[in-house]
């Protein structure tokens, strides 16, 4: 129905149709397979018409539809960003056991999730809207190993996100642990990669490889009246991720060295699950933490009384996993405050 000739086919089709729905003479049709022309009856000549008012109809629309397209296209494309076309923004959907943690628990797992279940599927620009979400404009991420990012597009479209991509693009993170209240969060993680191009310099041995991340958070609230993540810092194990492609950086650890477990408890994976825990006693436990970094890491004061005596402490790459509080003063604080 392109053409003009063809709209007026269809419209003469519907006059008749409309006459036999006024009850008129429509005129001797021949049958479809050839044979002598014959009379239509009422039902036939009532369902020719309805067909043709639905061509009618379909025809209209789709000539608008078509029209409108391409007006669309035309605005949009030269007045809007290519991002802007896209689909709406990307959201989690979290199972409600997750529905009442504390304020940046909540923002850091529907960021975390993105990145490992969408990010790989978005161009820089919609990945870029996608984690505005929960980060502010002037985001700032801190590492060792990639040059400070400041701005939110900066990370995500020149800074670490994008090298990391570029290098490991296929990979899988597992989070073990999990903290937060309603300003700060901390994440410990594994991720399982596939290193296939150079990166920081270091030739790719395109493998399957392992690496230990760590994560601190700083939550507060934007201009927008919502609350995002201004600042992050993050701590790559990578002594242990060069060890591990034969490529040591420093002397064999006196301890085993490789194998880092999340909770030994059942609190959930990663530990701990907020509604699970948020009977417990958080004072005591903050309490604990701040005790043994201020005794045994920022001091010199005897920090036994802050670990448990089945301790197991989780040393990156060259230092190793210490068993029991003895192993921990010898080969972890000791050297430490040895060298420091």
């Amino acid at each position: 129905f392109g053409s003009s000739r063809g709209v007026q086919t269809l419209f003469g089709f519907c006059q008749e149709a409309a006459m036999v729905l006024e009850g008129s003479p429509a005129g001797d049709y021949s049958m479809l397979d050839g044979t002598q022309p014959k009379k239509l009856t009422t039902n036939v000549k009532t369902g020719l018409a309805v067909l043709a008012m639905v061509a009618l109809l379909t025809f209209g629309l789709g000539h608008y539809s078509h029209g409108h397209l391409d007006v669309s296209r035309a605005v949009h494309g030269t007045l809007l960003p290519q991002a802007a076309l896209q689909a709406p923004l990307w959201q989690p959907m979290l199972p409600p056991i997750f529905h009442e943690e504390p304020l940046a628990k909540g923002i850091i797992r529907r960021f975390d999730a993105y990145l490992m279940n969408q990010a790989a599927f978005d161009q820089p620009e919609t990945k870029a809207r996608n984690v505005g979400q929960w980060l502010a404009p002037e985001f700032i991420y801190e590492t060792v190993g990639f040059a400070t990012s400041k701005g939110l597009r900066n990370w995500c479209i020149n800074g670490e996100e994008s090298q990391f991509r570029t290098a490991f693009p296929v990979s899988g993170f597992s989070q073990m642990l999990f903290f937060g209240d309603a300003s700060h969060a901390t994440t410990t993680s594994y991720g399982n990669t596939l290193w296939v191009e150079p990166f920081l310099g270091i030739p790719a041995p395109k493998v399957w490889t392992y690496f230990r991340v760590t994560d601190f958070y700083a939550i507060r609230k934007t201009s927008d009246g919502t609350s995002k993540v201004h600042y992050n810092f993050m701590m790559v194990d990578f002594a242990d991720l060069l060890r591990r492609i034969g490529r040591p950086v420093l002397p064999k650890a006196p301890l085993p060295e490789g194998l880092v477990l999340t909770a030994a408890t059942n609190d959930g994976v990663p530990a701990p699950l907020s509604v699970v825990v948020k009977e417990r006693n958080s004072t005591a436990a903050r309490k604990a933490a701040a005790g043994a970094l201020a005794d045994g890491w920022a001091g010199n004061s005897e920090d036994a009384k802050w670990w448990h005596r089945n301790l197991t402490f989780y040393g990156p790459g060259g230092i190793g996993r210490a068993s029991s509080p003895e192993e921990y003063q010898r080969y972890v604080l000791g050297p430490f405050r040895q060298a420091f």
